[in-house]
C-alpha cells in the first residue's frame, strides 16, 4: 500500500499507548506509568484535533480559491467571446470580411479547452489539502477504534487480571513492532508534504487498477513508482520555469 508505512506508525502508536496506560496503572507505584501514558495520549489527541481543524480550514480555503479562479477564467473567456463577436459584427458592417463560423467555432473550442485545462489544474492543486483532511480524520478514527477495542480486552470482568495483563503486554509488543516497522519503511506521524501526498495518491490509483487487472505489484514496485512520480513532477516544474532538469 502507498500509505502502508504511515498507517503502521499510526496504528502502532495507538496500540502502544493504550497498553502502556493499562500496564502503567497496574504495575507502577501510584500509577505513574499510566498517568504518563495517558498524558502522551492526550497530547497526541490534542495535536491531531488541531491538525484536523487546520486541515478542514485549509481544504475549504483551497477549494473556494480554486473555484473562484475557475469562475474568473470562465468569465474572462465569455467576455472575450462577446468582444470577438462584437468586433466581428462591426467588421462586417464596415465591409470587412467577417469571421467565418468555422473560425468562431475553433476559437470557442480552444477557449473551452483552456478553461478545462485550468479547471483540471486547480482541482489537482486541491487534492493534497483534501487528502490531508482525510488523513486527519483517519488518524482520529484509528485512535478511537483501537481505544475501544483495547478497552474491551483490558477491562473484561470474565477474565482474571493476570490474563488481562498478558493481553496488554501482547498488545504492547504488537504496537511496538507496527510502529518500528512503519518508521523503518519511511512512515511518519503525518500524511507527508503536498508532493508526497499527490505522488502516493496517484500511485495508489495506478496500483489499484493494475491489481484489478490481475497484475502483481510488490511493495518495492510501489515505492519505486512513487519515487518516479516525484521525479517527474520536479522535472515538469523545472520545464515550466524554463530550467533544464539536472542542470545546476
Amino acid at each position: 500500500s502507498s500509505f502502508g508505512a504511515t498507517f503502521l506508525v499510526a496504528i502502532g502508536f495507538a496500540l502502544e499507548v493504550e497498553a502502556e496506560e493499562f500496564l502503567g496503572f497496574q504495575n507502577t507505584a501510584l500509577g505513574v506509568g499510566g498517568h504518563a501514558a495517558r498524558w502522551k495520549k492526550t497530547r497526541r489527541g490534542a495535536q491531531n484535533n488541531l491538525k484536523l481543524m487546520g486541515a478542514g480550514i485549509n481544504a475549504a480555503t483551497t477549494g473556494r480559491k480554486a473555484m473562484r479562479e475557475v469562475e474568473a477564467a470562465q468569465k474572462a473567456m465569455e467576455e472575450r467571446r462577446a468582444r470577438d463577436a462584437e468586433d466581428g459584427a462591426a467588421a462586417g458592417g464596415e465591409g470587412d470580411k467577417p469571421k467565418t463560423t468555422d473560425e468562431g467555432a475553433d476559437g470557442g473550442a480552444a477557449a473551452d479547452e483552456e478553461t478545462a485545462r485550468l479547471a483540471q489544474q486547480k482541482i489537482e492543486e486541491t487534492i493534497p489539502a483534501l487528502l490531508e483532511l482525510a488523513w486527519a480524520i483517519n488518524i482520529r478514527d484509528i485512535s478511537r477504534t483501537l481505544k475501544n477495542s483495547c478497552k474491551k480486552l483490558f477491562v473484561d470482568a470474565d477474565v482474571a487480571m493476570s490474563d488481562r495483563l498478558l493481553r496488554a503486554e501482547a498488545v504492547l509488543v504488537i504496537g511496538s513492532e507496527f510502529h518500528a516497522i512503519g518508521k523503518a519503511r519511511g512512515g511518519g506521524d503525518g500524511g507527508g508534504d503536498a508532493d508526497d501526498i499527490r505522488a502516493r495518491a496517484e500511485v495508489a490509483v495506478m496500483t489499484t487498477m493494475a491489481k484489478a487487472q490481475g497484475q502483481e505489484v510488490s511493495e518495492e514496485d510501489t515505492e519505486e513508482m512513487i519515487r518516479q512520480a516525484k521525479v517527474m513532477k520536479v522535472e515538469q516544474q523545472q520545464q515550466g520555469e524554463g530550467k533544464v532538469p539536472g542542470a545546476e
